[in-house]
């Protein structure tokens, strides 16, 4: 019988000190338990579970004083992405040179598209002028001249518009890499 208690006591012991465990995703992404805890999982966040996976207590990510969680991804991709700024440059130039091709034929197209809408305009006039009745169709072809100028007048703008966001944009990236290859001080010197 005292064995039998004994060994309940030991059972009921082991019991209330579960062991806590620590569950994290590694550089791969998978989702790993173990009984120690690597420096990368302490920043990114991890779980103290019990050795049946109950979750115990949640520990939420860790960010460096002064870096918000965005920036933080920013810095991430362009350290991975990045060997130096003149790869960031030749990179934004290119997307520029992409844009400004873009532009240059939507720019051709709506002169095409205003030389078409004039004709169609000037054949509908000379119809009136001769005394006949503008033809359905026509008025049907000058309306969609119409509606097709306006839609690369604002697909024009639109690509003017990103064309100075990629300008500020990827400005700020050669900024800030910079900055974290060189540190904040040495990058307003």
């Amino acid at each position: 019988m005292t064995k039998l208690v004994l060994l309940v006591s030991l059972l009921l012991a082991n019991i209330a000190v579960a062991e806590e465990l620590y569950r994290y995703r590694d550089g791969a992404g998978i989702i790993v338990t173990a009984d120690t805890i690597p420096p990368n999982a302490a920043v990114d966040g991890y779980e103290i579970v019990n050795e049946q996976g109950a979750v115990l207590e949640t520990v939420k990510a860790r960010q460096p004083a002064g870096i918000n969680q965005g920036q933080s991804k920013q810095d991430q991709y362009l350290l991975a992405s990045f060997s130096h700024v003149g790869e960031i440059t030749r990179l934004k130039e290119r997307k520029l040179a992409l844009l400004a091709r873009d532009i240059q034929n939507l720019s051709n197209n709506l002169s095409s598209l205003d030389a078409r809408e004039e004709n169609l305009v000037a054949e509908a006039a000379n119809m009136e002028m001769a005394g006949e009745e503008v033809a359905a169709d026509l008025l049907k072809q000058i309306s969609q001249a119409h509606l097709d100028r306006a839609e690369v007048q604002k697909l024009l703008v639109n690509r003017k518009t990103d064309q100075l966001s990629i300008e500020a944009v990827y400005h700020g990236y050669e900024q800030r890499f910079r900055e974290l290859k060189l540190g904040p001080k040495q990058t307003s010197e």
